[in-house]
């Protein structure tokens, strides 16, 4: 086996992370800022933004164990989970420690939507857009592709694409404000009516005169 080849998976599965990372949320903002009409799509099209989100967690599993079994910079598990205990380059490992637990959060609480508040989950799930600046930032002061030309356009286009969606989002797309229509003030029912005076359908009263 070649001396390097978990260096490789590391490098390779880390960038594939991140271009997920980078997609789940673009799919998400694509969806919410009604961009794109969920009603005509597929049922699978619609779920994109679980799924991308789920296999970017893979990814980064595969990222870390990748780093683990390599026999060069020989991490242990500790310097991948906590902060600062990295001998390697330990303030841009911190930032991707930082951007893993976040999206564990995320997911997790994903996974449990139906049991939370909407709110509480809404306010979790804007942790995606930390998330995505830890990771760029660990990407480009950790990772060995960073001078890439490729590397560096595609991130610069995934990264500037994510900013504008932002914006259009945070812009254009507001929450509806619910109508509220007075009710009209109910009648007070006044006294009741005199009732009108009966009518007499005989003959008319004897006068006193008679007409031939």
């Amino acid at each position: 086996m070649n001396p390097q080849f978990w260096w490789y998976v590391s490098r390779a599965s880390g960038i594939v992370a991140g271009v997920l990372l980078v997609l789940t949320l673009i799919w998400g903002l694509l969806l919410t800022s009604k961009i794109i009409d969920k009603k005509g799509l597929p049922a699978w099209l619609t779920d994109l933004h679980r799924y991308l989100g789920g296999l970017t967690v893979i990814f980064i599993g595969v990222h870390l164990g990748a780093l683990v079994a390599d026999s060069y910079l020989k991490f242990s598990w500790a310097e991948l989970f906590v902060p600062f205990v990295s001998t390697y380059r330990a303030g841009a490992v911190a930032w991707g420690i930082g951007a893993f637990w976040g999206l564990v959060l995320v997911e997790g609480t994903s996974l449990a939507q139906r049991k939370m508040k909407r709110k509480t989950w809404r306010t979790i799930h804007f942790l995606s857009y930390p998330v995505a600046l830890f990771a760029a930032l660990h990407a480009a002061q950790a990772g060995t592709d960073a001078s890439n030309p490729i590397f560096r356009i595609t991130s610069i286009f995934l990264i500037g694409l994510l900013t504008v969606l932002t914006l259009i989002r945070i812009v254009y797309v507001r929450p509806k404000r619910k109508v509220i229509i007075p009710k009209k003030p109910e009648a007070v029912p006044g006294p009741p009516s005199a009732p009108a005076p009966a009518t007499s359908s005989g003959p008319p009263p004897y006068t006193g005169h008679f007409e031939p």
